[in-house]
């Protein structure tokens, strides 16, 4: 335990840095056998309330959707590439909900990876093998509500797309923040 000389030395780093310059295990790590002295007690009390506060904002939500996080995002794809589509900052958790596509071509192949980070640099993994988009400007479901996808830092959600002529398609995804 640090020997503080003044009690407003506990809130010094709270005072002067924004939440968002804490990480998630700081906050963890606040707490555990505290004895403290009567004058210090008030402080203490609002340092409590602050780590609270902020835990329950970013601490998981064990499964749970954060309130008002649900977001409907749309990519138009033209080329056979891979895009990332959705890319969670530190800390952040989502599930994606459901994910369609819409092709105006044909002889367009679309798939579904993940990119994980690893000793030798980025790794994609395949979640889908490529299906080709057989009905044109037709709403095609690739994931549904029942069978959701964790997307969960540094991991990157990518859609691939492959064609013999020419792409041109929209992928619209709907997700959910489940930790910010």
């Amino acid at each position: 335990m640090v020997n503080m000389s003044n009690v407003d030395d506990l809130l010094e780093p709270l005072r002067y840095n924004n939440l968002s310059d804490f990480e998630l295990t700081d906050v963890r790590s606040i707490g555990g056998g505290v004895f403290a002295q009567t004058d210090t007690i008030e402080h203490l009390q609002l340092l409590d309330t602050i780590v609270k506060a902020y835990q329950s904002v970013h601490v998981p939500t064990y499964g749970q959707q954060i309130p008002n996080t649900p977001y409907a995002k749309s990519y138009n794809i033209t080329s056979a590439t891979s895009t990332k589509i959705l890319e969670p900052a530190k800390g952040e958790v989502y599930r994606i909900d459901t994910l369609n596509v819409l092709s105006t071509e044909s002889g367009t192949e679309f798939n579904l990876a993940m990119q994980y980070e690893s000793d030798s640099g980025a790794v994609v993994l395949k979640l889908t093998d490529p299906v080709a988009i057989t009905r044109l400007n037709t709403e095609i479901v690739v994931l549904s509500i029942n069978d959701p996808i964790i997307v969960t830092y540094p991991q990157v959600l990518i859609v691939g797309t492959t064609s013999s002529g020419t792409v041109d398609t929209t992928t619209i995804i709907g997700y959910t923040k489940l930790q910010q």
